[in-house]
C-alpha cells in the first residue's frame, strides 16, 4: 500500500486568472505545512495539470482514517483561516472537494505524474464496479512500465458536505466525487494511454459506471509529509 492511511481528502479546482503565483506560494509555504501538522495527517501534495484536464489543480491529503477529517483539530483550522488563506481561498473556482475512504491502494512510493478519474457507479453497481477495479486490475496497473501505484477512493457525501468558514469563503457549492481512481507513475504518456485503453469510458460503462466522468493528468509539484515538519 503506497498511500499513508485509510482515508484521504482530494480536491480539484481552477483559479481566478492571475492568482496562480500567490496561490502556489501560499500553498507551499503555509497551507501544506499547516494541514500536515494536524494530528492524523500524514502527507499532502499539490499537482498541476500537464494534459487536457477538467481542472488545473489536483490536491491530495492522506490521513489515518476518515475520523481525522471530521475531527476538532481539522475543523478548527477550517473555521479559523489565516489572513493569507482568507485572501487566497476566494480566488478558487469550480472546486470539487471530497473526503474519502481508501477502498484499495497498491504499489510503492510516489509518482511524479498522476492520472485522476472521477466517476459514479450506476445504482446498485458500486460494489461490483469496485470489485472489477480491485480484482487484480489495480495491481496490474501498478506493475506496468511508467506506473508505480494505483488507488481507489470512495467519497463520503455526508462528511464532505459539512459547511465551514473556508467553504463559505469559496462561495459554497463545492461539488463532491462519488468514486475516484488515482494512478501515479513517472511517465505521463503511459498514464494518458490508459484513458484510451484499459481505463476507457467504454470499459467503465461496461462494468457499471455512469456515463459522466472527469479525467486529468497532473504533475506533482510539491509534496510534504510529517518528516518535513519543522522540529522544535
Amino acid at each position: 500500500m503506497s498511500l499513508m492511511g485509510k482515508a484521504a481528502m482530494v480536491s480539484w479546482h481552477d483559479l481566478e486568472p492571475g492568482s496562480e503565483a500567490d496561490h502556489d506560494d501560499w500553498h507551499s509555504h503555509e497551507h501544506l505545512f499547516e494541514r500536515v501538522g494536524i494530528p492524523g495527517f500524514r502527507r499532502g501534495r499539490r499537482c498541476r495539470a500537464i494534459a487536457d484536464s477538467a481542472e488545473e489543480y489536483f490536491l491530495m491529503y492522506e490521513v489515518d482514517d476518515l475520523s481525522v477529517l471530521t475531527s476538532e483539530g481539522y475543523l478548527s483550522r477550517l473555521n479559523d483561516p489565516t489572513d493569507w488563506s482568507a485572501r487566497i481561498i476566494p480566488s478558487i473556482r469550480r472546486m470539487t472537494r471530497t473526503l474519502c475512504r481508501v477502498r484499495a491502494s497498491v504499489g510503492g512510493g510516489l509518482g511524479t505524474a498522476i492520472l485522476t478519474v472521477r466517476f459514479s457507479a450506476e445504482p446498485g453497481k458500486r460494489d461490483s464496479m469496485a470489485t472489477w477495479l480491485m480484482d487484480g486490475r489495480l495491481a496490474g496497473l501498478a506493475a506496468r512500465k511508467g506506473i508505480v501505484g494505483a488507488h481507489l477512493l470512495e467519497g463520503d457525501e455526508t462528511a464532505s458536505g459539512v459547511q465551514t468558514d473556508e467553504a463559505r469563503l469559496r462561495g459554497g457549492g463545492d461539488r463532491t466525487a462519488d468514486l475516484a481512481l488515482i494512478v501515479e507513475g513517472y511517465d505521463p504518456d503511459a498514464l494518458s494511454a490508459l484513458l484510451d485503453g484499459e481505463l476507457s469510458a467504454e470499459r467503465f460503462i461496461e462494468n457499471g459506471a455512469g456515463t459522466e466522468r472527469s479525467c486529468g493528468v497532473y504533475r506533482a509539484v510539491h509534496v510534504v509529509s510529517e518528516a518535513d515538519l519543522p522540529r522544535l
